[in-house]
């Protein structure tokens, strides 16, 4: 759970039963006028783009590339995932070809819950 979710928590823990379901309401009805307006949306928005690794790419190159590539996620999600990767590859050794394959992997599944998204 991230500060933003814990905020909302602690927020919404202090509101009676009655003021939980009207915000619980009223966020159900943002999240509807989001579906609206990404079903509207061009599709080729949502697509990720094909940026071809770069010779000789390093790590960080390569999570430069994929944030690029994959636009429309949202890096504060995926900060620890990419995060621990990284922390494998300069701490723990991991080869940069290795730690590479596992960012493009994780940036594929990201994308596909962000695709899947109702």
């Amino acid at each position: 759970m991230n500060a933003y979710e814990r905020r909302l928590l602690r927020v919404s823990r202090k509101l009676d039963d009655a003021q939980r379901e009207q915000l619980l309401t009223f966020a159900e009805f943002l999240v509807s006028r989001r579906k609206d307006a990404a079903a509207n949306a061009d599709a080729a928005v949502l697509e990720p783009l094909q940026i071809p690794a770069r010779e000789g790419e390093t790590v960080v190159g390569a999570i430069k590339r994929l944030r690029e590539a994959y636009h429309m996620l949202d890096a504060k999600v995926m900060l620890n995932d990419t995060a621990s990767v990284m922390s494998k590859h300069a701490v723990g050794g991991l080869p940069a070809a290795e730690a590479i394959t596992e960012l493009e992997s994780l940036f594929l599944r990201h994308y596909e819950r962000y695709r899947d998204e109702p």
